[in-house]
């Protein structure tokens, strides 16, 4: 099982281990579903998962969840064939496609099942489907996920005006990790997924797998950060072997969250694609993950065949003798320069030392932004400015009748300021007055998506800038905030549509909870 693996290769070597500690080191495969639920892919597939529980060197397949945005197979139908092969399956479990309960009722499912392993993912957005696009769903982001299964391991306690409420489940043995990338070529995007890893690992991560990049510079990156912020959280570096197709469409920017350097891309184009080369490739890859300290190696690419893994890790361990020589060959200065710590000129790679934060513009004049930080400051931050007024004149609205009245001042004010959504839950204090609901594709409240580009959003690129961008721009963070503990936000509470956030934030109803109460729902 991954677990086991994973916690034995954080413990400290035995004397008589062999000195260079690679047989330590973890692997797993990538599984890519076909939209489908018979046939040549998935019989493929089927035969990989064979191979690899008979040989035993790799420990764990992973099984994407409607990858791309694109429907497939679910994971959870080939974990449990893939489980009875005698290897281990990680199920992804994406937030997408489905709401907070769905969430919940296939948790149940998974652990029913004994699919206990998951990779956690916020998701990508939907494409094409059925007569065209779906309806996007991320009721639930990745954080606020590894929360609710966090509770599950101790035992879900069910609300008390819920059906059947009032009552703890039985603890559910879930082990789940998260992703994490470090191939951002912007800071501000840099600064905010490492915020966003915190978040995560806070909420329950037992493990981090790395986005596909090539920088050996931005995986040490990530390798130092983890080892400031969370020691004892295991890392996988994430090692793509495309075929040259795929690796033109990465380099397009046509899959989220995934990078292609273009010197890299011409590579793999001067060889016609030659799969000797792409191997021997990510041979060298993953012996340079292995020497900077990484506990495994999540492989992935399309067209291979369980001798083409067993060729690499092969390789692989041959390199890892001498893997500082090949620091030069894979990095792109070209392509990166948004780096959290200092450069080391000697070994190519980083120093432990962070960089420090230069004093960003203030880019921040916009009506919203200066209006709703007065605002807020004289009236909602509790036993300062005119906050006391203002509950006590919101008590009198409830009381007299007056909350619809109400909701129409406030939404006609915040319609013209923020493209207000009316969600009576409101979060523009927590994101620097800008709506998550209006100004976020995926509406997330704990950190941006994966697959943002050179500052623009996933889903709108060239058209809308990412959120979290744009409120770091409004921030006056420094880097100390990646190793203080971090704020998780609730998701919103549909209950509260359409109705005064002004209200529910005084009344106690909303995310806030203010005064130190508990939510109230009466």
């Amino acid at each position: 099982m991954l677990r086991t693996a994973l916690e034995q290769c954080m413990m400290p070597p035995r004397p008589d281990e062999h000195a260079s500690g690679f047989s330590r080191l973890v692997f797993t495969f990538e599984l890519v579903p076909a939209r489908a639920s018979k046939g040549k892919a998935l019989d493929d597939i089927i035969r990989f998962a064979r191979e690899a529980a008979d040989h035993g060197r790799v420990c764990a397949l992973s099984i994407t969840e409607n990858a791309g945005g694109h429907p497939a197979l679910t994971p959870r139908s080939l974990g449990t064939e893939i489980k009875a092969l005698g290897i281990a399956p990680i199920i992804h479990f994406s937030c997408k496609d489905k709401n907070r309960n769905l969430i919940e009722s296939e948790l149940f499912e998974l652990d029913r099942t004994g699919l206990n392993t998951l990779l956690v993912l916020t998701g990508d957005f939907p494409r094409y489907g059925y007569k065209g696009r779906a309806k996007p769903v991320f009721d639930l982001d990745s954080v606020l996920v590894l929360s609710m299964i966090q509770e599950m391991r101790k035992g879900l306690v069910i609300h008390s005006k819920a059906l059947g409420g009032g009552v703890r489940l039985e603890p559910m043995d879930f082990y789940a990790g998260c992703v994490v990338s470090p191939f951002k070529r912007t800071l501000p995007e840099q600064v905010q997924q490492y915020i966003k890893l915190k978040r995560k690992i806070q909420a329950g991560a037992k493990y981090v797998i790395t986005q596909m990049g090539y920088d050996i510079r931005k995986y040490q990156e990530v390798r130092l950060l983890l080892d400031r912020i969370a020691p004892g959280v295991p890392l996988l570096g994430t090692v793509l072997i495309p075929n040259l197709r795929l690796a033109k469409i990465i380099h397009n920017n046509v899959i989220p969250g995934c990078t292609m350097p273009t010197r890299y891309l011409r590579e793999l184009e001067a060889s016609g694609g030659s799969l000797d080369v792409r191997l021997d490739k990510a041979a060298k890859l993953v012996a340079l993950l292995y020497g900077l300290g990484y506990q495994g190696i999540h492989l992935s690419g399309p067209g291979l065949e369980y001798e083409h893994i067993a060729h690499v890790i092969s390789k692989a361990e041959d390199y890892s003798h001498n893997w500082p020589s090949l620091v030069e060959e894979f990095l792109f200065p070209e392509e990166w320069n948004s780096f959290i710590f200092h450069a080391d000129s000697k070994s190519g790679l980083n120093k432990p030392s962070l960089i420090s934060l230069k004093p960003r513009p203030f880019r921040s004049f916009s009506p919203g932004y200066l209006i709703g930080k007065v605002i807020h400051e004289l009236i909602f931050e509790p036993g300062k400015g005119l906050y006391g007024y203002a509950k006590r004149f919101a008590h009198f609205c409830a009381q007299r009748g007056c909350a619809s009245w109400l909701a129409k001042f406030e939404y006609f004010i915040k319609e013209l300021l923020y493209d207000c959504q009316r969600c009576g839950d409101c979060y523009l204090g927590d994101i620097e007055f800008i709506c998550p609901q209006s100004q976020c594709a995926k509406k997330l409240v704990n950190g941006p998506c994966g697959g943002s580009q050179n500052g623009w959003c996933e889903v709108l690129p060239k058209e809308k800038r990412c959120l979290f961008v744009r409120q770091f721009e409004r921030a006056s963070w420094d880097l100390d905030i990646l190793f203080r503990e971090q704020t998780i936000l609730p998701p919103r509470d549909w209950a509260l549509d359409r109705r005064s956030s002004w209200l529910n934030f005084y009344l106690g109803k909303d995310h806030h909870h203010i005064d130190g109460t508990e939510k109230n729902e009466d």
